[in-house]
């Protein structure tokens, strides 16, 4: 059946939006990366402004600037496209997260450039991205699961994106200082080190994003997979329902209480692993009921759930 020209059109945007809010496939997958990657350079260029002193390394600060308040700025404008309710969007918090984070640019290029502070705000953009390992598809999780026949992923227990964001805010730091003195390209020494601190930045934030995007347990039919992703490779523990004793949704402070989550630990009566957790999840009491329902369900039967 040939779509008309608006069905085409919507199905577009339904696509892109799946790209640019939930990260589908792998050009979904590859923005995800690239937007990290301009928050983090973005965040860590604004302090320079006022750390160096007026010089060359000002202009290729106003640069990059530009380049990456241009590739937001488009972000943005696909993001209004793409949005199935754009006046829910534009009033949304992210919607004014976007917005924020290119805004005092241009207010900036008339006035002040301390209002380019605000800019910062470009952090919060991290809370958009979710988890890669929950966007895979049913046989990406089949293979790297090594599922059983008949086994099916029902639910997938992630972070949330906080543990992202205080993932990056040590690395982001030392690139702030590696770009501040590769910028003023003073002496051998000072580029060495400089390159150093932006090694260590990368590799940091590199292990913030495989914390946050694979660190996760599989909720299946038949069992829970616990995934734990390492710089070098991972490993993944597996516990029955009938081995589960008790499931604990904690709220560590009060600022998890506001934002929404979590620790999750699981009791199992096995000697290995004998408790199972997982810090800063993403809606972690909803996580422990079911995985709850699934352990009354496997130890009492379905006339248990009930109660």
């Amino acid at each position: 059946m040939l779509l008309s020209t608006k069905e085409k059109r919507l199905k577009n945007r339904e696509i892109l939006w799946d790209i640019l809010q939930h990260g589908h496939g792998r050009m979904g997958a590859i923005f995800h990366i690239t937007l990290i990657a301009l928050i983090l350079v973005s965040s860590a260029l604004i302090p320079l402004e006022f750390l160096l002193p007026k010089g060359p390394a000002h202009t290729v600060i106003a640069v990059l600037e530009a380049i990456v308040v241009g590739l937001f700025t488009t972000e943005y404008v696909l993001r209004l496209y793409a949005a199935p309710k754009r006046m829910q969007y534009i009033f949304s918090f992210f919607g004014i997260i976007d917005f924020l984070s290119i805004f005092p640019f241009y207010a900036g290029v008339f006035g002040s450039p301390f209002i380019r502070l605000i800019s910062l705000i470009r952090l919060f953009k991290l809370g958009q991205i979710d988890a890669a390992a929950e966007m895979a598809s049913a046989t990406d999780m089949r293979k790297d699961m090594g599922l059983v026949e008949g086994e099916n992923v029902e639910h997938v227990v992630t972070k949330s994106p906080v543990s992202l964001i205080i993932g990056v805010i040590a690395p982001l730091f030392a690139l702030t200082f590696g770009l501040g003195v590769l910028l003023q390209g003073i002496g051998i020494i000072a580029i060495a080190v400089s390159v150093g601190l932006i090694l260590f930045a990368l590799i940091f934030l590199w292990k913030a994003w495989l914390d946050f995007s694979y660190d996760v347990i599989y909720v299946t039919n038949y069992r829970l997979i616990f995934q734990n992703q390492h710089l070098l490779g991972r490993s993944i523990n597996q516990v029955s329902y009938n081995a589960i004793t008790n499931v604990k949704p904690r709220y560590p402070n009060a600022l998890s209480y506001i934002l929404r989550y979590g620790s999750l630990v699981i009791d199992t009566a096995a000697e290995h692993p004998g408790q199972i957790q997982l810090h800063t999840v993403r809606q972690h009491e909803k996580a422990a009921h079911i995985i709850m329902q699934k352990t009354v369900h496997a130890q009492h039967g379905p006339s248990a759930v009930s109660l």
